[in-house]
């Protein structure tokens, strides 16, 4: 059962932290691209222990709770790990109904279109959850997205967020490997999001959508059925894994969900939109330019907004 409870913003004085950093960096306990990245000592120790093949979050959680201390929410887990969600609530109560919006690969709860996002929904009276999606390790990022033979390696998200690493690392692939690696990796953005909806729930939000951004749409797929409700499903930018993007339209037609809105800044994917049986289907173009950058916030929110309200007879 997951428990859920707000972030308590509080910290030790300044003055205090400042002369902990002194002793610690004279004691040789401070790495030196700590201080010069500004990472703290325990996010240091974190990093220098995580085991090959482990999911770096790169997220920077505890950061960010302390920067939105009103919309912190964490999410804990049975196994002790935990995950940093933001409360976006409506702007009039009550509201409309909740919205949860999952971050593009590697990107936190706020960062990038997600903020933006959520902000003009909030805007629209909508209740919104945010939720990070951390990076999967570069042994894990050739499973999930193998190179095409004879081509160069793919860029891999990974490998930029290595020494970015904090104490939301998660630590539990210690020893797996293979299609442990990546099962591990899908469950625990599956709990996340499951988790999400309960606290939504919880404070009287009916889940009215999911919504994922980039990679995050692949997700979104994959799990929004388990969602209480089987919400409606909205992808922005949507990037599909091989392997998921081959059995997308099997999975929608096994695990059905009552409608879904794909918005993306070009026509390339229509076809493949095509095959997708869902009774209420919508793919309309938002642009140009790339989606995932905050400008597009109003636009994209103001899409799902209309999207979401309920048609008239």
């Amino acid at each position: 059962m997951q428990q859920f409870r707000t972030a308590n913003p509080g910290g030790h004085r300044t003055g205090a932290c400042g002369w902990l950093l002194v002793i610690l960096a004279i004691a040789g306990f401070l790495p030196a691209h700590a201080q010069n990245k500004g990472v703290s000592a325990e996010s240091a120790r974190v990093t220098a222990s995580v085991p090959r093949g482990a999911v770096m979050s790169g997220l920077d959680e505890q950061a960010l709770g302390k920067r939105f201390p009103d919309a912190a929410l964490w999410l804990d887990f049975e196994n002790g790990t935990r995950a940093l969600a933001l409360l976006w609530p409506g702007y009039e109560a009550p509201a409309r109904g909740g919205v949860i919006v999952l971050a593009d690969e590697g990107g936190n709860a706020e960062a990038g279109l997600t903020g933006a996002l959520a902000r003009e929904l909030a805007r629209r009276n909508l209740a919104v959850l945010t939720l990070g999606l951390a990076s999967p390790s570069p042994a894990l990022e050739r499973i999930l997205d193998p190179p095409v033979a004879g081509t160069d390696l793919p860029h891999l998200p990974g490998d930029q967020n290595q020494g970015a690493a904090t104490s939301a690392t998660i630590d539990v692939m210690a020893s797996a490997s293979g299609n442990d690696l990546e099962a591990v990796y899908r469950e625990r953005i599956r709990e996340t999001l499951v988790a999400g909806a309960s606290a939504l729930g919880a404070r009287g939000q009916e889940v009215l959508a999911v919504v994922g951004i980039g990679r995050g749409s692949n997700h979104v797929v994959v799990n929004a059925a388990e969602l209480s409700g089987a919400p409606a499903m909205v992808w922005i930018s949507p990037t599909f894994y091989p392997e998921d993007a081959s059995r997308l339209a099997d999975r929608l037609e096994k695990h059905p969900v009552p409608r879904v809105l794909a918005l993306s800044s070009s026509d390339e994917r229509r076809a493949g939109f095509m095959r997708i049986k869902v009774e209420d289907f919508s793919h309309q173009r938002v642009g140009p330019g790339d989606l995932s950058t905050p400008g597009h916030g109003k636009a994209l929110a103001g899409r799902i907004s209309a999207w979401l309200k309920p048609k008239q007879p």
